[in-house]
């Protein structure tokens, strides 16, 4: 384990981690020390308004520091949404080479780009001169394999990214199957860009074998381990306060619902938004699937908030 203690990056994840999630998740838990918003699509400098950015507005942020995520193949886009973003007063941006799912492949972006070494070459020596801000890339190991990363490394090297966060899954895997640490260790050795580990960091056992593992990495990145176990941040800096785990979790859930509540008209938006919740917050719950089956079939707040208290005042937690 290194001297210092690493720095733990909330994972970008659309339509979850959004600022009523941020918000609520920094007032309620430690540990966490800079968090990725959603990607935003990239558009043409007429089409950029404050809905697009309202999710990474200031006056929206949890307190930490924050980093924009862009997804797009447009270099002259790019360039005009991290300049409104440096106006806004961010001085790095993430740069998604990473997102999975096949419709936006397709288009070639996210991962999509991965196999296209050129093509990433010419975005990246233009956005890395007008940017105003630095630039970080997410990655996969490839679309299919990972020796389409293996290919675009060199391109990356060439670049003043000011990290390279690699999900060590390929995208066609999206979050199935276990992640290949082989293939990433061999990318991690010819980076030439500071990196940072993301994937299946699910308890503090794996956590520590990666730092065992991979000494010279200190920085982190957490998604759905993260997501299921709030306290995970606090046990891998071992700061976990001895509140009641539940008492913590009804507390968290609480302000997120109000927070989606005060923004949202109707009763099934609001469901919505706390159905996806509970996909990862039940998972520790020892009444964790009930719950969540039960509550998959309300269709008005009330019920939905009398079968949260009725499984939270019988549960356990078990990380």
């Amino acid at each position: 384990m290194g001297d210092t203690l690493p720095v733990l990056v909330l994972a970008p994840m659309r339509g979850i981690t959004t600022m009523h999630y941020r918000r609520a998740f920094v007032r309620h838990f430690q540990g966490l020390d800079v968090e990725m918003a959603p990607f935003i699509p990239t558009v043409s400098a007429d089409k950029i308004n404050p809905k697009l950015l309202k999710d990474v507005l200031p006056e929206n942020n949890s307190g930490l520091p924050l980093i924009p995520q862009l997804i797009g193949n447009n270099a002259d886009d790019f360039v005009h949404m991290a300049m409104a973003l440096h106006d806004l007063g961010y001085d790095e941006v993430n740069w998604n080479l990473g997102c999975p799912h096949k419709p936006i492949r397709k288009k070639k972006r996210g991962s999509g780009l991965l196999p296209y070494p050129d093509t990433v070459d010419a975005i990246l020596n233009q956005i890395c001169v007008q940017s105003p801000c630095r630039i970080s890339v997410k990655v996969r190991l490839g679309v299919s394999n990972a020796s389409e990363l293996m290919k675009l490394i060199p391109v990356l090297n060439r670049y003043p990214l000011s990290e390279v966060i690699v999900h060590s899954r390929t995208a066609v895997q999206m979050y199935d199957g276990t992640v290949d640490l082989d293939a990433f260790e061999a990318a991690f050795q010819i980076l030439e860009r500071p990196v940072c580990y993301n994937g299946d960091i699910n308890d503090l056992a794996f956590f520590q074998s990666l730092e065992k593992r991979f000494p010279t990495i200190r920085r982190f990145m957490l998604g759905r381990g993260l997501l299921a176990n709030p306290f995970l941040c606090e046990e891998i800096k071992n700061t976990i306060a001895q509140k009641n785990h539940i008492e913590r979790i009804a507390a968290f859930h609480a302000d997120v619902l109000a927070s989606y509540e005060s923004v949202l008209h109707g009763d099934n938006p609001v469901l919505g938004k706390m159905k996806e919740f509970w996909t990862y917050q039940s998972t520790h719950l020892s009444n964790g699937a009930q719950l969540f089956k039960k509550l998959k079939k309300a269709q008005r707040l009330p019920a939905y908030k009398d079968i949260v208290a009725e499984f939270l005042s019988e549960a356990e937690w078990s990380a």
